[in-house]
């Protein structure tokens, strides 16, 4: 593999980890930030609502830049406004300020992000964009490899501001040296009639709504896995250490679900709707078997089933789309298809976190979340043939 030539998707890979992959970790700061604020984990628990309420807003935007601006800037720009943010909410007075704060960290992860990333990487690499956009979304599970265990360990040593704020430095330095290192200057832009055949007739289109539906269910049933697996795994009689390695192999297990996606997608770009399901159901199998798992040994497969179809499914958005649409104009459907994921991000951590204090633990949550993701794999698989 050429290095130089790979540099684009390989930074967009260490942007979506420390981007995306931040959610990863949120749950490890419900507990403190509960206590801190005197509030209940399910007011907590509205904090990811951010992350799909400002995109649904700002990515049809973004994702028009991402076809007509220089992409570097816009990812230097969210890198800084993100992390910044974080330092606000890590020194915030009160649970506004703070909730002020993520709400900032949402804006700037939104121009650094996937809408950006993966109008980038399907605009550079036609023909192999199922390799880069796998490549790229590596990151994530690399983050959710590395950073719950960092985070377990820093926040056994230190207050959860202090280990915020130096987690949001460290990363802005590391992100802004890679940024400039990795992103060209100049990307390429869509062609002026470009725009006008997208929106005569984008949403006419059945796959733009299949596509942004079933990725919206998929990825919003990720994001509330995410947040409940440290306080379910506490609750079960596991330590916060522990939380996190568990965690940790549901991210090594969705590195090998990138891989062969990464491995696959191109060939059997035809089946792509077939590799979406397959990858849904999966997680499916896996969350009922963590359900009646008793002890790691039988947790470790249920983790790994469900991180590698999470894992695997992440690059689905962008690969979905490119089968369907014009890779001059990816930015742009990206974006548009953002307002799809709002409503169940508006419900899903909020009711996971209200059931968590109706109920004292989140096995009804669970239950409610394979449902989901079969709905999804339904979605996936009413796709029409894609086109060549």
């Amino acid at each position: 593999m050429n290095l130089r030539h790979w540099l684009p998707a390989l930074c967009g890979m260490a942007c979506l980890g420390c981007g995306v992959g931040l959610i990863g970790i949120y749950g490890f700061f419900v507990e403190p930030l509960a206590q801190t604020f005197g509030v209940g984990v399910a007011a907590i628990n509205t904090g990811p609502v951010a992350l799909l309420l400002v995109p649904a807003f700002v990515a049809p935007l973004v994702g028009r830049l991402v076809d007509r601006v220089s992409i570097r800037r816009l990812m230097l720009a969210g890198v800084t406004c993100a992390m910044l943010s974080l330092c606000v909410s890590s020194i915030a007075p009160t649970l506004w300020v703070a909730a002020l704060g993520f709400l900032g960290f949402a804006v700037g992860l939104t121009l650094y992000g996937p809408v950006v990333v993966n109008g980038l990487l399907v605009k550079t690499y036609p023909g192999r964009e199922a390799r880069a956009l796998a490549v790229a979304a590596m990151g994530i599970s690399l983050a959710s490899m590395l950073l719950p265990p960092l985070v377990g360990v820093l926040l056994a040593w230190l207050q959860w501001r202090l280990a915020l704020a130096l987690l949001a430095l460290g990363l802005m330095v590391g992100l802004w040296l890679l940024v400039l290192a990795g992103i060209p200057a100049h990307t390429a832009s869509a062609q002026g009639n470009a725009r006008g055949a997208l929106e005569t007739g984008l949403y006419r289109r059945p796959a733009f709504w299949l596509i942004g539906l079933c990725v919206a269910l998929g990825l919003n049933v990720s994001l509330v896995l995410g947040i409940c697996y440290p306080p379910h795994f506490v609750n079960q009689g596991y330590s916060v250490a522990q939380a996190g390695w568990l965690m940790s192999a549901a991210g090594l297990a969705g590195m090998t679900g990138k891989g062969i996606v990464a491995w696959l997608g191109d060939a059997g770009r035809h089946y792509a709707r077939w590799i979406a399901a397959g990858l849904l159901l999966l997680q499916v199998a896996g969350i009922y078997l963590l359900l009646a798992a008793d002890g790691v040994p039988q947790l470790l497969p249920a983790m790994c089933l469900i991180g590698f179809g999470a894992g695997g499914f992440i690059p689905m958005h962008p690969y979905l789309n490119s089968r369907y649409f014009d890779a001059a104009n990816i930015g742009q459907v990206n974006g548009a298809q953002m307002p799809l994921f709002l409503p169940f991000g508006l419900v899903g951590a909020p009711l996971a976190g209200y059931a968590y204090d109706q109920l004292g633990n989140y096995q009804l949550v669970f239950q409610c979340l394979g449902v989901a993701l079969l709905v999804s794999a339904a979605l996936a698989l009413a796709l029409p043939a894609s086109r060549n």
